[in-house]
């Protein structure tokens, strides 16, 4: 990465309540699965709640038990400092168990007068694979829509700037001449709708000659784990996780039944959440494949409980298909001199 677009990303990724601004207009959202097409359709600047890893979280320690993932301590810490006061509305989804809960311990908190804060939303999202999941998923989008005062009618032109994101992710992701650092800034910079217009123009450095290792599980804090990688000459050629610009899928095609109905069917049927009903292991492979990887890093944190119930079966197939893999599970969300020592290990090893 080119110390000016370095530059770049570290500003925005600093500061992105500053990009967004506070006030009347701005949407928060906690959870990487809700729809920016509703998003984008509303007209207002967006972003999902920053997370700050490495720092104490005295007040959020005090109301959430220890299966509450580091990010999750962060935005409650902010939350209940009044970091957040200035928006008006924050989504959670229930497509992520973390964020699911808390959106509840919120609405406990605020009810008991120890949190002021946002209102908090949930986007009722059910991914079960049966029909009336969809239909209550579709519900849960409409119910979005008048909660967030967003006009039918502008949710076409929401899902034209949501397809274009798409298609600009696709690209990158294609592509193989593109650190992971890059692309790791790239995607938590696109959580914030002030940052995507200068995010078509930044310039891309290239890199060449690194070794292709899959990255998959948990979503890091940060991009430590990319640069880690990479100072061990190879490269994060893919990633595998919630927050990977993967994450929105391909490019929604309105059929007959409108764009409410595409909408829904496109999240009841995503793949990226934790609660969605995949094939891990299979998604797994199809990835490595895809990205012509050399390696996998499956890193996986102490609370992410419901992507260990597969870790045996992933295990399995990449032995059987014979990929390198080092599987990392109950790892620490901000990392650890540990687990850096086991990756240039495993890195420097392949290497000889």
């Amino acid at each position: 990465m080119t110390p000016a677009t370095h530059a770049l990303l570290s500003r925005w990724l600093a500061a992105p309540l500053e990009l967004v601004g506070t006030g009347s207009a701005a949407i928060g959202y906690v959870g990487f699965d809700v729809p920016p097409d509703l998003l984008w359709a509303s007209g207002r600047p967006f972003l999902h709640l920053p997370w700050r890893s490495r720092r104490p979280t005295p007040l959020a320690d005090r109301w959430l038990e220890s299966a509450f993932p580091g990010w999750a301590r962060s935005i409650l810490q902010d939350w209940l400092e009044g970091i957040f006061d200035g928006i008006p509305v924050v989504v959670f989804t229930r497509g992520d168990d973390a964020a699911q809960r808390l959106y509840y311990y919120l609405c406990e908190l605020q009810r008991r007068g120890i949190a002021g804060g946002p209102q908090p939303l949930i986007f009722d999202v059910a991914t079960i694979p049966r029909p009336s999941s969809l239909l209550h998923t579709q519900r849960a989008l409409a119910n979005l829509l008048q909660q967030l005062q967003i006009d039918a009618d502008a949710l076409g032109a929401g899902l034209a700037v949501a397809n274009a994101q798409r298609r600009f992710f696709a690209d990158l992701e294609a592509r193989s001449d593109l650190a992971g650092s890059l692309l790791e800034n790239v995607a938590r910079a696109a959580l914030c709708s002030a940052c995507w217009p200068a995010l078509q123009q930044l310039p891309l450095p290239t890199v060449v000659g690194a070794r292709r290792v899959l990255l998959a599980g948990s979503v890091p804090a940060d991009d430590t784990l990319h640069q880690l990688i990479e100072a061990c000459g190879w490269n994060v050629a893919g990633s595998l996780h919630q927050l990977a610009l993967g994450r929105l899928g391909a490019p929604i095609e309105v059929g007959e039944q409108g764009t409410l109905a595409a909408l829904a069917r496109h999240c009841h049927a995503s793949t990226s959440g934790s609660r969605a009903f995949v094939d891990r292991a299979r998604l797994l492979l199809d990835a490595v494949h895809r990205r012509q990887a050399h390696a996998v890093v499956l890193w996986l944190t102490e609370e992410d409980e419901a992507l260990a119930w597969q870790v045996v079966r992933q295990r399995q197939q990449l032995a059987e298909a014979g990929i390198p893999a080092l599987i990392l599970t109950r790892q620490r969300w901000e990392g650890s001199e540990a687990t850096s020592v086991q990756i240039r290990h495993f890195l420097q090893e392949l290497s000889r």
